[in-house]
């Protein structure tokens, strides 16, 4: 996949893939997603923003793999698209449920939204372990010990 068009519009640039900041992105990934189990009972909406934010440096990581990384303009759109293009089919109902997310992440931390169901945390959780496992596989290439 040719990327030159985002890169021409100042949402991706291109960087040196490099396995031991891909393999920190994923283990801090899944650090966030224990945080995210830890807090659900107490905090649902916090512990969907951790999930959303697990997703969100996984998605990174994986970019960085392939040799890019979002600017700062709409960065986390960029990553969730970058996924999309990147690993499509298999993973298509679980990226639109990342872009969901998204927009209801921005509501919580912008504008204080805070009504986020059990199932709805949950999902986000899962929706996150399903996403880091399926990048750790496509990334098999790297040492399992970086992962």
């Amino acid at each position: 996949m040719s990327y030159e068009r985002w890169r021409k519009d100042g949402l991706i640039k291109t960087a040196v893939p490099d396995p031991d900041q891909v393999a920190k992105q994923l283990r801090r990934a899944s650090k966030d997603l224990l945080a995210a189990e830890t807090i659900c009972p107490t905090d649902r909406t916090w512990a969907f923003t951790i999930a959303y934010h697990a997703m969100i440096r996984a998605g990174r990581a994986y970019m960085l793999s392939r040799g890019y990384l979002p600017t700062t303009v709409n960065s986390h759109k960029t990553v969730i698209d970058f996924a999309r293009e990147e690993l499509g089919g298999q993973f298509g109902d679980l990226l639109r449920r990342f872009d969901r997310m998204r927009r209801k992440r921005h509501d919580f931390i912008y504008d204080s939204e805070n009504a986020t169901s059990e199932r709805e945390a949950r999902e986000a959780i899962k929706g996150a372990q399903d996403l880091i496992q399926g990048i750790r596989d496509k990334l098999g290439d790297l040492p399992r010990s970086m992962l």
